[in-house]
């Protein structure tokens, strides 16, 4: 376990920039966005406005913001997009795309940054959205990631994140025969998984508690964690080791 600040951020930079140029290669990056930050960001905008031209006066911020897609949502409704990234090639990725699409326009910051120190202001954003990047902290960066956002989160603002449950089938059947670095949480090193891409070889994951949310996102009026499960098809769940595979996420829906 790397225990100083600042090795552990370098190595956490150079460690994704790694998996981002084996996404790159293999073209296994995500072009679409996530279903559950679409669905639960809608939820919130149709709730709360009534018209587009409320909707455009809106900022969001995306923690791992990735190759883009779901900021290139957000720029689709009207919304300004504003991204971070530890990963110097996600955030290249990420302006390709924008520019490919010809939003660029509409995009706000994109900085090189980790999740537990966010140079943004107090009271920032009308939304910040998370998917599949909380999970990979340990659990002193994982309590300053969530009290960034809601930090840098206005009041009335919506936080939407997307984390790995304890009922994942990865946790079901490992959480036995790996020892737990803290409850919750395996450093997966699978042989039939060798690239950086899939969970079962990413290093350490954190599966959540539902219960975990209420200390975590302290100073929100509304902490809503809901979990979906979805079973992936056998020759996917074979291609990871596994005879079945559930994916079992919670989809946090928080108001400050």
């Amino acid at each position: 376990m790397i225990s100083n600040k600042k090795a552990r951020q370098e190595f956490m930079e150079e460690w994704w920039d790694e998996s981002f140029k084996e996404q790159i290669d293999q073209n296994a990056y995500n072009t679409a966005p996530v279903e559950a930050l679409v669905r639960f960001t809608s939820h919130f905008l149709r709730a709360r406005f009534e018209n587009s031209e409320q909707i455009k006066q809106l900022k969001f911020l995306e923690i791992g913001c990735g190759a883009g897609a779901n900021l290139i949502w957000l720029a689709e409704k009207g919304i300004q997009p504003n991204g971070i990234d530890i990963s110097q090639k996600a955030l290249d990725l990420c302006k390709y795309h924008f520019q490919k699409n010809q939003l660029e326009h509409r995009l706000g910051d994109l900085k090189r940054c980790s999740a537990t120190s966010l140079p943004f202001e107090k009271d920032s954003f009308d939304g910040v959205l998370e998917s599949c990047v909380f999970q990979h902290l340990n659990e002193i960066d994982r309590k300053k990631a969530h009290q960034e956002v809601v930090r840098v989160l206005k009041p009335g603002g919506v936080f939407i994140g997307h984390m790995l449950s304890q009922n994942h089938t990865t946790y079901q059947l490992n959480k036995g025969s790996i020892k737990e670095t803290e409850p919750g949480t395996l450093v997966l090193k699978s042989e039939e998984a060798k690239n950086k891409i899939n969970l079962e070889a990413i290093g350490l994951s954190h599966f959540f508690s539902k219960d975990e949310y209420n200390g975590l996102l302290k100073g929100c009026s509304l902490i809503d964690p809901c979990e979906t499960t979805y079973e992936l098809p056998l020759e996917e769940a074979a291609r990871r080791g596994y005879k079945k595979y559930y994916q079992a996420m919670w989809i946090v829906y928080a108001i400050k």
